[in-house]
């Protein structure tokens, strides 16, 4: 499961973003203020010879009713205006940016390592045909206060149109990034 990339409006403070990549900081909230933290959870243990898993980017509601860290872990608002996404289809998957118009806020988890101190998060995701792997879940303010059902969540009409590989390279945070291909006027609604 992948969301390598999401975009991000100006939130007290933090300027907008167009391309926001995994182990970035960007701005969450938690308790109703507005925090920027790490994208991506460290689990609290080690493995054989020290060594670390790998950071925790998303997680699906199985994932988080199953996972110790994921369970024990605050949840919080991913502050974005949108994610981009592969659409299934053709001879290969055509990359995607789906929003919304307006602000929305992911629902996500948050946690400080005990080892470096450093607070991160994860995003909740869902799998939304007919998109190649899960994008994530809007979540209303009930997520904070703890629950993990599936009724915690907005369902959306993404907006979606196609976009260039341009985003992928984390250099680039402009809005080039979600600028569509072809013609603007053909976007498609989910």
């Amino acid at each position: 499961m992948i969301l390598a990339h999401y975009t991000q409006p100006a939130v007290a403070g933090f300027p907008r973003r167009c391309n926001v990549g995994r182990g970035q900081q960007a701005p969450i909230t938690i308790a109703g203020a507005v925090a920027g933290m790490r994208w991506g959870l460290l689990a609290p243990w080690r493995g054989h010879g020290g060594v670390r898993p790998p950071p925790i980017y998303v997680a699906t509601l199985a994932e988080v009713a199953a996972t110790p860290v994921l369970r024990r872990a605050k949840h919080c608002l991913v502050h974005a205006d949108g994610c981009f996404a592969w659409q299934r289809g053709g001879s290969k998957p055509r990359p995607m940016w789906l929003h919304v118009d307006a602000p929305i806020a992911f629902a996500g988890l948050t946690a400080t390592h005990t080892d470096d101190g450093v607070a991160a998060f994860a995003i909740v995701v869902s799998d939304l045909a007919p998109y190649a792997h899960p994008v994530p879940v809007l979540a209303t303010t009930e997520w904070l206060a703890g629950g993990v059902g599936s009724d915690l969540f907005d369902t959306p009409t993404w907006r979606a149109h196609e976009v260039s590989r341009y985003f992928e390279d984390l250099a680039h945070d402009d809005e080039q990034c979600i600028a569509p291909l072809g013609n603007p006027a053909q976007g498609s609604l989910f």
